[in-house]
């Protein structure tokens, strides 16, 4: 009897470990790429050097506030998406003085 209880025991830490010890998964946003990736991307720059999107090369980008509450309480994160196509296509965190860190 008591074997069957050791082997439980070790059945249930191996699973625990291996199974349930996941981290969270990224959210949506998490996931996009920061400014500076994102200059890394083939065709991700104009002839003038300046981010533009990569799926239609459209130089006019949006920047726009994460409406979720949950990842975003202080109103500090920013998606930036092409105003023609509209795809998503980095992220951006304002920092305390009211700038982004990956400007354009």
């Amino acid at each position: 009897m008591s074997a069957y209880l050791i082997l439980f025991a070790i059945v249930a830490v191996i699973y625990f470990v291996l199974v349930r010890n996941k981290p969270a998964p990224k959210s949506d946003w998490e996931k996009l790429p920061q400014l500076n990736e994102y200059k890394k991307l083939k065709k991700s720059a104009n002839a003038d050097n300046q981010p533009c999107c990569h799926f239609c090369a459209n130089s006019e980008i949006n920047k726009r506030l994460l409406q979720s509450k949950k990842e975003n309480p202080d109103n500090t994160k920013y998606y930036h998406a092409c105003a023609a196509c509209r795809r998503v296509l980095w992220r951006s965190v304002a920092v305390e003085t009211g700038k982004t860190t990956e400007q354009p």
